[in-house]
């Protein structure tokens, strides 16, 4: 009974090291902006591996003016949050800090020079 306990935990334990391996490696790219910042529907659809339609359903867990922005019938998305969301999708803190520091990279929310 032990060695099953201590099997999950290790399991566990090294799933969580692959997330914070992979949300550290995102965090790197979104602040370097080396991932792509915005693309349509077909390139939120290769970015996270799963089908147009899909995308379609996940309006209601995303963020509009943050997940993706609609100018006027054309709907563009933020594919580097995107990534960060289906990897946190299950932890809403880390992925909500995600989002503060995309925010704080805006120009709006930049520092005026005097």
């Amino acid at each position: 009974m032990w060695h099953k306990l201590i099997d999950t935990l290790m399991l566990m334990a090294h799933a969580m090291e692959r997330q914070a391996i992979a949300q550290e490696r995102i965090a790197s790219a979104i602040e370097g902006q080396q991932l792509p910042e915005k693309g349509d529907q077909q390139a939120a659809a290769a970015v996270l591996g799963v089908s147009a339609r899909t995308i379609a359903r996940n309006h209601d867990q995303w963020i509009e003016g943050v997940h993706y922005h609609r100018e006027g019938r054309r709907v563009t998305y933020n594919l580097a949050l995107l990534r960060d969301w289906q990897v946190n999708k299950h932890d809403l803190n880390a992925h909500q800090r995600a989002i503060a520091q995309w925010q704080k990279g805006l120009l709006s929310n930049r520092k005026k020079r005097a």
